[in-house]
């Protein structure tokens, strides 16, 4: 009996192995980190909703920092750069430990700070390396094997994801206390030092040119003047804060109006993630073979119904746990999926010539969209309550069903041959619904139809 995962693992060169095994322990890192378990972390100490949607925020902002990177990556190479970030990530994290230490002092806004600068310190330090991952990336998988090594990486870290998440799930039982917390970041700073060992295996990411002041800047510029990656990219970072007006809130709704313990939510996701390891393939296998915009415009709609369902799911409503565990189950689902066809589609558009000064333009920009949302929302979220909750919904919504008109018009390439009128019947058909979930349980045709866009 073939597993798919692994098939595709073995179908991959050495090289590419070893950067998927880096991603794998790194994801653990990662998980124990910054995943859901430091929203509810920040619930702990009485973090308020703002403060948390600022800690959200981190990561995607300072990812603004490639702006001030880009030349260090051309000349010294992505490989010693993250290398470095990784290490003093690491260790600005272990700032963490301080927290009983704050607590003990009683001022409130000590503990938040403790956690604010830890998590700070980590996203600045990975932003300072991560520019170099994608051009890393770019070096050792070739066209041809991208939506393999995407959907391979996407169903890999998916099951490691459930892992971590229900080993969360049982360290977050009952009440849990500040040691258990710690744990948790005990486990993700080990991770990462073991995931920095594994990143000194592979090969390449050396410097490649010498380069003056200006370099970095002509480099974006190239990138900036391509009419289709910059049309490519106003639609990408439109979707991608459709995705996340979810991401941001479900987690703290769940908590905080619906009332589910932290070791629920972490199980809620974990299924979330399980859910994605048993449908990524088939996905990754229809963008391969159908192009990455209609992959894009199939999730996105299918998305747009997860946050309806927390919408009008309400405190104490019979079924409430299976309604909550649809919706996430669901946005992880072809969420998964988009970011697999988004990522393939950019680096199908990127010239080898020019592949740092592309992909960092698109981390800058993704990263605008993932830093601005979670901040909007957690404002919605701390000023009106309930309300505030349900315009994050509704806007996850709205954008994700827009995005995906945008993605089958202007980037599938049918924007010759469609009006926004038809394109919004065929979106919203029965067929449509139908053929999204034929995919995803991997029984459909046009997985072995060949066609060749981006």
């Amino acid at each position: 009996m073939q597993v798919p995962l692994l098939t595709d693992f073995k179908r991959l060169e050495k090289e590419q192995q070893r950067f998927l095994m880096f991603v794998a322990i790194n994801v653990v890192s990662w998980q124990n980190i910054i995943g859901p378990v430091m929203i509810l972390f920040g619930r702990k100490i009485q973090m308020p909703e703002s403060l948390i949607g600022l800690l959200l925020s981190f990561m995607p902002f300072t990812s603004l920092l490639l702006l001030f990177t880009l030349p260090m990556l051309i000349r010294i190479g992505p490989k010693r750069v993250m290398m470095t970030s990784w290490f003093l990530r690491n260790i600005i994290t272990c700032l963490v430990f301080l927290m009983p230490l704050a607590l003990a002092s009683q001022v409130k806004w000590l503990s938040w700070a403790v956690l604010l600068v830890s998590i700070l310190g980590f996203c600045v330090m990975r932003a300072l390396g991560a520019g170099g991952w994608l051009p890393w990336l770019h070096e050792i998988v070739p066209t041809e094997k991208r939506s393999t090594y995407f959907s391979t990486e996407t169903a890999m870290t998916q099951l490691i994801n459930v892992a971590v998440l229900f080993l969360q799930a049982r360290l977050l039982a009952g009440n849990p206390d500040i040691p258990r917390f710690l744990l948790i970041y005990g486990i993700g700073i080990a991770m990462g030092i073991v995931s920095l060992i594994t990143m000194g295996r592979i090969p390449g990411g050396e410097g490649t040119v010498e380069i003056n002041a200006l370099t970095g800047m002509s480099a974006y510029k190239k990138a900036a003047c391509d009419p289709v990656f910059r049309r490519f990219l106003l639609i990408s970072t439109f979707a991608f804060s459709g995705l996340v007006w979810f991401s941001a809130s479900y987690v703290l709704y769940l908590r905080d109006v619906i009332g589910l313990t932290d070791s629920l939510n972490m199980t809620l996701t974990a299924c979330s993630g399980l859910g994605i390891f048993l449908t990524i393939g088939p996905w990754g296998r229809f963008t391969d073979k159908n192009g990455s915009g209609l992959a894009m415009a199939k999730t996105m709609f299918a998305h747009s119904f997860a946050p309806l369902i927390l919408l009008f799911l309400l405190p104490g409503m019979k079924g409430g746990t299976a309604a909550a565990l649809a919706a996430v189950v669901l946005a992880g689902v072809f969420n998964a999926p988009f970011n697999v066809a988004a990522n393939r589609a950019m680096l199908n558009l990127v010239p080898d010539e020019s592949r740092i000064g592309y992909t960092s333009l698109w981390t800058i920009c993704t990263a605008l969209a993932l830093g601005i949302t979670p901040l909007v929302a957690g404002f919605l979220i701390e000023h009106f309550g309930l309300l505030g909750f349900r315009l994050c919904f509704i806007l996850s919504g709205l954008s994700s069903f827009m995005a995906s008109l945008l993605c089958l018009l202007f980037i599938h390439g049918k924007a010759g041959d469609r009006s926004w009128l038809h394109a919004l019947v065929y979106t919203v058909s029965l067929p449509m619904l139908g053929k999204i979930f034929w995919i995803t349980l991997g029984l459909d045709k046009s997985n072995r139809k060949e066609e060749t866009e981006i």
